[in-house]
C-alpha cells in the first residue's frame, strides 16, 4: 500500500482500537440507556458510526470504480495528507453537528449488532482503499453535506476523525448515565 494510504488506515486503526477500548466499559443496560432523551445511547453512537462508515465506503468503492474508468493519474505525491481536515475541527465536539437522515440512528439499537455492523463497515472501507491504492485519490473528489468538496483522502480522515468526535461522546455518556443510574439506584 502506498505511503499515504498507510498512514490514513493507521490512523483508522488507532482511532478503532481507542473507540473499541472506550465501548468495553459499556455493558449491558448501559449501553442502550440514554443520558437524556434528545441524546444517544452508546449503542445508538456505534450504529451511527457504522452507518457513516457504510456510506463513506460505497462512496469510496464508487469514486475508486470512476476514477479508474476515467484514467485517473497514479499517485505522484507521498507528502503526509494527516492534517488534510484539521480546518474542520471534526474530533472537536465543541460545535454541535445534525447528523443528516441516512446515518441518523431510531431509538433502540443494540450494542452486540452495533459492533458487529461496525466491523463489517469496516471490512467493506478496507476493500475500497485497497481498491484505490496507486491512484491520485487527492484529485478525486465528492461532495459532502456539511464540508463541501473533499476529495478521497479526506473522506477518509474523515471516518478517523467523526469515530474520535463520537468516543469522546461515549466517553461522556458513560460517565452520564452511570451517575444517573447512582442517582436513582435504591438507598439502602
Amino acid at each position: 500500500m502506498r505511503k499515504r494510504l498507510t498512514e490514513v488506515v493507521t490512523v483508522m486503526d488507532e482511532t478503532r482500537a481507542a473507540l473499541m477500548a472506550t465501548v468495553a466499559g459499556a455493558s449491558g443496560a448501559f449501553a442502550t440507556m440514554r443520558p437524556r432523551e434528545d441524546a444517544w445511547s452508546v449503542a445508538e453512537i456505534v450504529t451511527h458510526l457504522a452507518l457513516v462508515e457504510a456510506e463513506v465506503a460505497r462512496l469510496m468503492s464508487s469514486s475508486v470504480r470512476w476514477a479508474r474508468k476515467s484514467g485517473v493519474a497514479a499517485e505522484a505525491s507521498d507528502e503526509s495528507i494527516l492534517a488534510c481536515l484539521d480546518e474542520f475541527q471534526i474530533a472537536s465536539r465543541t460545535r454541535k453537528m445534525k447528523a443528516p437522515g441516512m446515518v441518523d440512528v431510531r431509538a433502540g439499537a443494540d450494542m452486540a449488532e452495533a459492533v458487529k455492523s461496525l466491523g463489517s463497515s469496516r471490512a467493506d472501507l478496507r476493500q475500497a482503499i485497497a481498491a484505490g491504492d496507486g491512484l491520485d485519490l487527492q484529485s478525486v473528489t465528492r461532495p459532502h453535506p456539511l464540508l463541501g468538496n473533499l476529495n478521497l483522502y479526506q473522506w477518509l480522515m474523515l471516518v478517523a476523525q467523526h469515530e474520535e468526535r463520537h468516543r469522546q461522546q461515549i466517553e461522556q455518556t458513560l460517565r452520564d448515565v452511570t451517575g444517573r443510574a447512582a442517582e436513582c439506584a435504591p438507598i439502602v
